[in-house]
């Protein structure tokens, strides 16, 4: 019977362990992200719509793994996964031209 009560307690602490690890952006990396991407596309599509395509972007890759972000960050990652993230973030530019 204890047994079972444990399993009871642990087995959605584990269910739950693929979504931490995928959870968010390091700390302090989105706000990075957003400065440098909103000053890149600022002067091409205006303020308004870089803090827009910016975050719509940030969501886009927020469920990659931390090492990740932080490599994309540091300018590190592989040609592979700079691709993969161009391309959901340019998805999501695509998207939001769509829904105007």
């Amino acid at each position: 019977m204890r047994l079972n009560t444990l399993f009871a307690v642990v087995a959605p602490l584990a269910l739950l362990l693929p979504l931490s690890a995928h959870a968010d952006w390091p700390k302090g990396e989105r706000d990075k992200y957003m400065a440098q991407c909103t000053q890149a596309a600022t002067p091409q599509i205006g303020a308004a719509a870089a803090k827009a395509h910016c975050a719509c972007g940030a969501d886009a890759i927020k469920s990659y793994p931390a090492s990740d972000i932080q490599s994309l960050m540091d300018n590190t990652a592989s040609d592979a996964l700079k691709q993969k993230a161009l391309s959901q973030i340019a998805a999501c530019k695509a998207d939001n031209k769509a829904k105007k």
